[in-house]
């Protein structure tokens, strides 16, 4: 019976070096993937591997290969559920610093958890752009008694996008910097791009934004801004600045929340910790179906 994935698959030379071509890709459990009876659900120990679990379950640690297909698993390492140690590695990694993960914004959700219903009159004396937040609910004689936010995650890529005529614009990609348009007024972004060497474009803005056109603060000679790279070290003047997009009107900005690049991956790896689980009797006719797609 076969139980190693790969010596299921052909060996090829690669820079004078015999490898396994794992580019060959089969669908083994294309049969019976979508069989809600041949699969449970399991939550992973604390610091269980996949070949632990197969080494208990389907007493063969070689068998973790059914594991990951049956989850769709392409990465063992960053795919599978990470404890804390693990996890905080693969953070700084990725973003370069744990302070990165924690501060930097990925996207943008509707934070409609935890919110508590209203009355009926104050949705009635909402704009109508922010009702579309709110779903009714109905007593006991279909009368509507209050509402509640509507329970969609909601995502938006950022909440507007700002271009800066600047002199440097030597900015690290996705940096975190400081608007400063006077000493009382400050606002912060993430870089997203330099045009032409003079304009800087930012996301994820917050606190103040003030446009050219905007009556309380004027851009002249004396009374510039200034825009800090907190990672670059860059500090450049900026002479004006232009909304590029607005995807969120400025009363609906209270019903969504940044999330983080932490709470993004801390989400994707509490996902993880649930896998799917191919019913031990079926390992073997999963093993068999492999061994016979690679010998065709």
């Amino acid at each position: 019976m076969v139980k190693r994935y790969f010596e299921n698959f052909p060996v090829v030379t690669y820079a004078n070096t015999q490898i396994v071509d794992i580019t060959r890709r089969v669908k083994v459990l294309e049969n019976i993937s979508t069989n809600p009876y041949v699969f449970y659900p399991y939550e992973l120990d604390a610091s269980e591997r996949a070949d632990q679990f197969s080494s208990r379950y389907y007493q063969d640690s070689f068998k973790s290969w059914i594991v990951y297909l049956s989850n769709n698993i392409t990465d063992p390492y960053y795919g599978w559920y990470m404890q804390n140690e693990e996890f905080n590695s693969f953070l700084v990694t990725k973003y370069g610093s744990l302070a990165n993960a924690y501060n930097k914004t990925s996207f943008y959700r509707n934070n409609w958890s935890d919110v508590p219903n209203i009355a009926v009159n104050n949705f009635d004396a909402l704009p109508t752009s922010l009702q579309k937040y709110w779903l009714p609910v109905y007593g006991s004689s279909g009368v509507v008694t209050s509402y509640s936010r509507v329970a969609q995650d909601w995502t938006i890529n950022t909440n507007k996008v700002v271009s800066f005529p600047v002199s440097n614009t030597s900015f690290a990609i996705d940096e975190i910097c400081n608007i400063v348009y006077s000493n009382n007024v400050t606002g912060t972004g993430q870089a997203v791009q330099t045009i032409n060497g003079n304009t800087l474009y930012l996301q994820h803005v917050s606190g103040t934004f003030l446009t050219s056109q905007d009556g309380n603060f004027s851009y002249t000679a004396s009374n510039t801004g200034y825009i800090y790279g907190t990672q670059s070290g860059v500090n450049t003047a900026f002479t004006g600045s232009t909304l590029q997009a607005n995807n969120l009107l400025a009363e609906e900005e209270a019903y969504w929340a940044p999330v983080t690049y932490y709470e993004y991956e801390s989400e994707k790896n509490e996902f993880n910790k649930t896998i799917r689980v191919l019913d031990n009797r079926l390992s073997g006719t999963v093993a068999n179906n492999l061994r016979d797609l690679m010998a065709q």
